[in-house]
C-alpha cells in the first residue's frame, strides 16, 4: 500500500492508484490544469473508504510505501481512466509553422473570373 502525503493530511490507497495519481498530477501541473479524482482508500480505523482529491499545479504530494495487513484498495477501471487522461495530456499537440511557402498567396489573383469583372 501507499500513503499519499499532502498539505494537511494523508490518504492510504493501493500502489497502482497512487502511481497513476502522481503521474496524472505531474502532467496536469505541466499543463497548468486541474482535475478531481475519487479513489478507494483505507481510513484510520482500517476500513475501506473513498476520498476525493483535487489535483492541479499547486498539488504537492509525497508517496511512501507502508506495510499493511489488509489487501490494497484497488480499482482497475479507475487506474485505466487516470492513465488514459495522463496519456491524453502527453499526446503531441499541433504547432503552427511560420513557414508559409507551401501555401497559396491569396493576395495574388490566380484565376480570371468568367465573365471578366468590369470596372465601374
Amino acid at each position: 500500500m501507499k500513503r499519499i502525503l499532502y498539505n494537511g493530511g494523508t490518504v492510504i490507497t493501493g500502489d497502482a492508484i497512487a502511481h497513476a495519481i502522481i503521474e496524472y498530477a505531474s502532467e496536469l501541473a505541466r499543463h497548468e490544469s486541474s482535475d478531481t479524482v475519487d479513489i478507494p482508500t483505507v481510513n484510520a480505523e482500517g476500513d475501506y473508504a473513498r476520498a476525493e482529491m483535487l489535483l492541479g499545479p499547486a498539488s504537492q504530494f509525497v508517496i511512501e510505501t507502508i506495510a499493511a495487513e489488509q489487501e490494497d484498495p484497488a480499482d482497475e477501471a479507475l487506474v485505466t481512466e487516470i492513465e488514459a487522461k495522463t496519456a491524453q495530456l502527453l499526446a503531441p499537440r499541433p504547432v503552427a509553422s511560420a513557414d508559409t511557402s507551401g501555401y497559396p498567396d491569396f493576395d495574388e489573383p490566380t484565376e480570371t473570373p468568367d465573365p471578366p469583372l468590369t470596372e465601374a
